[in-house]
């Protein structure tokens, strides 16, 4: 005998709804991801401003206490925190999808800083070469 298509489903059988229900509520929120990855974020932004800081202050030398210096550092250090701010949205997102690895943190963290690093080489070249304007 064939089963009724049109008759009420058995509570016995797990549906394909309860299935996708049980499967969403054990897969970890945004929320309970988003946390933990920030928190441990801000205390490598205490490494990454010590590291760029201390770089700073050796390129400057002297020069820092010219406002035209003093202007293109802090311009340089707002953009290069603003740009920090995108190791911890691309750590939440690949998180989110399931690939739950340490190592992804200290790519992007390692990599962002040594970018950000050259970034201010270059920005600084102008005070280290003089008559380049």
């Amino acid at each position: 005998m064939t089963e009724n298509p049109y008759s009420t489903p058995s509570l016995d059988a797990p549906s394909a709804i309860t299935d996708s229900l049980a499967a969403s509520t054990t897969s970890p929120s945004l929320a309970s991801i988003a946390k933990p990855t920030f928190l441990a974020w801000e205390r490598l932004r205490i490494i990454f401003v010590g590291v760029l800081g201390l770089l700073t202050l050796i390129l400057a030398g002297p020069n820092l206490l010219n406002l035209r210096t003093l202007v293109l550092v802090a311009e340089g250090a707002i953009v290069s925190n603003v740009c920090f701010f995108a190791g911890p949205i691309v750590e939440i997102y690949v998180r989110w999808l399931g690939y739950d690895r340490n190592w992804v943190r200290w790519f992007l963290f390692v990599g962002g800083t040594m970018l950000t690093a050259m970034l201010a080489v270059v920005t600084m070249s102008t005070m280290l070469l003089p008559d380049q304007d």
